[in-house]
């Protein structure tokens, strides 16, 4: 646009000498208008350029810098996702072996369920067998003390102690003293006990002799009082099993001496207690103890 001025003014010059001077003046007002207008528009798009020039770079740099953070947030993000995926290989490892943990330990609990249910159910049966012995003791115990009520004077009791039935005869009524002959009183009480006993097929039968703490004087044909408790349970077992057809695998003679006194005291009534014979009555435990072993 630069170049149209000097042009004009070169036609204007050219053209001068064919015109009026009225005509030039007026070309030459018109052409310094035209000129003035122009410099106007000429600044007016020189300042909207230099403006846009501005707000161009500005704009770039704000289009470089939004570039470089987003580049960055980029980055942020692969390395999250990088570490999220690391996190989640690891996380089902982990919750892998602890699934396994809780598989093995739920199947242990159901093992162990399994084990109580079954110790409860033997325990169970347990507790009724051992309920049915005491149920039997009891009534053992109240069929001796029918069958043996007429020899309760002479020194004779029975008694249940730690699960077994004792029947205690006193000397008394079995034996004169120094002797292992039985009496016909005793004799009788046996008899009776025999009766009773033979229906208890599922008995252990112990029968204990007992003297008192009186030494056995010189010259006696019994040595001590250990002699003389077991010949005593002897005569006893002989009695049972030959006239009482007790079968003589259930029973085991045993002589305790003066060794198990029920009385400790040293007078004539006191010596007297401890002079017995004591039939020891177990019921046999086959079947509680197999469920034991087991």
């Amino acid at each position: 646009m630069k170049l149209i001025i000097p042009i004009l003014v070169t036609l204007l010059t050219i053209f001068s000498g064919c015109v009026t001077a009225g005509k030039y003046d007026a070309m030459v007002f018109s052409k310094d208008s035209l000129q003035k207008e122009f410099d106007s528009l000429l600044n007016f798009s020189n300042q909207k350029q230099t403006e846009f020039d501005s707000k161009s770079k500005g704009d770039n740099q704000k289009i470089v810098e939004c570039n470089n953070f987003l580049n960055k947030l980029r980055d942020e993000l692969d390395k999250a996702k990088a570490y999220l995926e690391q996190i989640k290989a690891s996380s089902s490892d982990e919750s892998k072996s602890l699934t396994n943990k809780i598989d093995d330990l739920e199947l242990m609990k159901l093992k162990l369920e399994a084990l109580i249910q079954k110790k409860d159910s033997k325990l169970e049966e347990l507790n009724s067998k051992l309920k049915a012995r005491e149920d039997a003791m009891n009534s053992l115990r109240d069929k001796l003390n029918k069958a043996l009520l007429g020899f309760t004077e002479g020194g004779l009791t029975v008694s249940i102690k730690d699960g077994k039935v004792y029947v205690s005869l006193s000397n008394q009524l079995l034996f004169k003293s120094g002797s292992t002959a039985i009496d016909k009183k005793g004799q009788e009480a046996l008899f009776e006990l025999s009766k009773v006993l033979n229906q208890q097929k599922d008995l252990n039968i112990l029968v204990e002799g007992h003297t008192d703490n009186q030494a056995i004087a010189p010259g006696a044909k019994f040595q001590d009082n250990w002699d003389l408790s077991v010949l005593r349970s002897t005569e006893v077992i002989r009695y049972l099993t030959l006239q009482g057809s007790l079968d003589p695998t259930r029973i085991v003679a045993s002589g305790r001496g003066e060794f198990y006194p029920i009385q400790v005291g040293d007078s004539k009534e006191e010596r007297a207690m401890n002079r017995r014979t004591e039939i020891i009555l177990t019921p046999k435990l086959d079947e509680i103890m197999n469920l034991l072993n087991k």
